[in-house]
């Protein structure tokens, strides 16, 4: 932008200066990441564009990055006290703005504690009398789950009910035993659980 001043005088007096506007810089740390406590290294890739191209990292817990907080691409080592939290804030500022207004843009990283599965006590039935009647946990880190069976039989109201029926048929009961499996379905480790029926 070029602003002129010129005076109300006999010889019109005037001057120039020229002024420069740059972009300000664009700062994105990425989308937020949900882990698991047993794996606290998170990868970050930030971007940082226009006014600057650098920045640095810095976090609300005591985790520390490698290679540095300087590096865009870094890994953040969440410490034991992090996922203590569950939850930790990272933040990615612009640098070497100039005079541009600093920029900065935060990711959540929340730390899921491990599920935990409970199929429930083995059960002795008669056949009979062989619907059995599951009690199914899953807690922890996870909140639903889902059962599998190694017989043929079927699950009322379905697979997903944590205290649904198991209908085992004729093959189930000519076999004489059947293993039923809970496994958590939103936890961040493999977790499950075994009944033998």
């Amino acid at each position: 932008v070029l602003l002129i001043l010129t005076a109300n005088s006999c010889n019109f007096a005037k001057d120039t200066i020229h002024i420069t506007i740059t972009d300000a810089p664009y700062v994105n740390a990425g989308t937020d990441k949900t882990v698991c406590v047993d794996n606290l290294n998170i990868s970050i890739n930030g971007t940082i564009y226009g006014a600057s191209t650098t920045g640095f990292w810095t976090s609300n817990g005591t985790g520390y990055f490698t290679p540095s907080n300087t590096a865009l691409n870094a890994v953040y080592h969440a410490s034991s006290q992090d996922s203590l939290n569950l939850n930790v804030t990272l933040v990615l500022t612009a640098t070497n703005i100039g005079t541009c207004t600093p920029v900065s843009d935060t990711m959540q990283i929340h730390i899921l504690p491990p599920g935990i599965v409970s199929a429930g006590n083995d059960q002795i039935l008669c056949a009979n009398n062989g619907n059995v009647q599951l009690n199914g946990s899953v807690t922890g880190g996870a909140s639903q789950g889902m059962w599998q069976t190694s017989g043929s039989g079927i699950f009322s109201p379905n697979n997903t009910t944590l205290n649904a029926t198991y209908i085992p048929n004729s093959s189930d009961l000519s076999t004489g035993s059947v293993t039923l499996v809970l496994n958590a379905t939103d936890a961040c480790n493999f977790a499950y659980d075994v009944l033998q029926i």
